[in-house]
């Protein structure tokens, strides 16, 4: 027997599920007929639970009502063993709501599949029992359909579709063809041109060809590849633009000076070298006891000075500053009387040391072309190497002794090494 009453207990364990099967069947007939313990039992539930128990409950009618997944559906296909049996049965036997639930859910369950969207009547009510939250399977599952077939509409109405539609696939055992208006034509094989200049270099062949465009020499840096181009569209050397801005005119009065035999500096004058440990000779003065060379920096500082010297020639042997123009004078001691050359008016014998970054330039040449008589001997007129420059066309015209555009190189070479 039971007291007029359900304990806290009693309702914990109802809510958990923990008591045993005779004590939960009580507990459930005493709750189908108290007011009081029904309204207890709600306010222990958690509020999502609350918010599934029905509308009529609420409203006072005090009844508690079966649960759909719980009860019902079990109950109607045949899943539920002997305990949960009666609790359904002796339930429906006293709420009248339950049982009007449980009879359209059988009846439901007896009509045709076709029937679940379209039917008449379903059942009222499919999750009344307090306990877990209403799954509101139906109305999701319309829900869902009513979507769905939203979807399906837009899609086969929306312009992709159309588009879809406009374009058939071609069929696996067919390549796709492609309109006869887009079908590229033909491109015309160029015609053979033959080169402007066909020289034997670096080993095989460098073309210039009809447009003027060097073929071959790929690894040239791109303003020496230029700068080829114009020398062999030109078939001369102009002046070195290394050497135009600062030479003196020593070098033309040293050949003059040469062929006199008359005392003078001889090299470098008005070149460009590569070396910063220049080696200076001078023509012998007749009578001369020793020689004294002196070197100056662009402000006239003496940089270096050999001391005596009893021959024509002599090696600075402390490195020069790169990149700087210095002049040099040879000094002759004849019995009591120093002999200075060059002197006023005669102009200055002067020289310039190769800069840094033209020696990269030049290593990684060497390195990548160095067999290049074309390329090296560019170079080297370029930057001022004039002597240099010459050997190189003179090797570039052995290996070409029938091309007239190396022959006039070597000549306008020449005659700026003479000026």
């Amino acid at each position: 027997m039971m007291s007029e009453h359900l304990s806290q207990a009693q309702l914990a364990g109802y809510t958990r599920r923990t008591l045993d099967a005779h004590e939960l069947l009580a507990v459930d007939r005493h709750l189908a007929s108290c007011d009081m313990c029904h309204e207890r039992l709600t306010h222990m539930l958690p509020a999502a639970t609350k918010a599934a128990i029905s509308p009529s409950f609420e409203s006072g009618e005090g009844r508690f009502h079966l649960d759909y997944d719980q009860h019902l559906q079990p109950y109607v296909d045949g899943k539920v063993d002997d305990i949960d049996r009666e609790i359904v049965d002796s339930h429906v036997a006293l709420c009248s709501k339950c049982a009007t639930d449980l009879r359209d859910l059988l009846a439901f369950k007896q009509q045709p599949v076709r029937t679940i969207v379209g039917a008449d009547r379903t059942p009222s009510r499919w999750n009344q029992w307090s306990l877990l939250p209403n799954p509101a399977w139906a109305i999701a599952a319309v829900t869902a359909v009513f979507i769905a077939a939203i979807a399906v509409f837009l899609w086969t109405r929306g312009p992709s579709a159309q588009r879809v539609a406009e374009v058939e696939p071609p069929a696996p055992d067919k390549p796709a063809q492609v309109p006869e208006k887009q079908q590229p034509s033909p491109v015309p094989a160029p015609a053979h041109e033959e080169p402007l200049i066909a020289l034997n270099d670096a080993g095989g062949q460098v073309v210039v060809n009809q447009r003027g465009r060097l073929e071959g020499l790929e690894q040239l840096p791109a303003d020496l590849r230029e700068s080829v181009e114009r020398v062999l569209a030109a078939r001369q050397l102009r002046p070195s633009p290394a050497l135009t801005e600062w030479t003196t005119g020593a070098a033309n009065l040293r050949g003059t000076l040469e062929q006199q035999s008359t005392f003078a500096p001889l090299d470098p004058t008005d070149v460009v070298i590569e070396t910063d440990r220049p080696t200076f000779r001078w023509r012998a003065l007749d009578g001369a006891s020793h020689y004294i060379v002196a070197v100056f920096d662009s402000k006239l500082r003496q940089v270096g000075s050999s001391g005596p010297v009893t021959g024509t020639e002599w090696t600075i042997p402390n490195p020069l500053a790169r990149g700087v123009i210095y002049s040099w004078q040879i000094s002759a001691l004849k019995g009591e009387t120093t002999i200075v050359s060059p002197k006023p008016p005669l102009p200055e014998a002067r020289f310039k040391i190769l800069d840094q970054s033209a020696v990269d330039t030049l290593a990684k040449l060497k390195a990548s072309a160095g067999s290049s008589h074309l390329a090296m001997g560019v170079f080297y007129w370029k930057h001022g190497l004039i002597e240099k420059s010459e050997r190189e066309f003179q090797a570039l015209l052995k290996a070409n002794p029938k091309s007239t555009a190396v022959a006039k190189l070597l000549a306008s070479i020449r005659s700026i090494s003479r000026r």
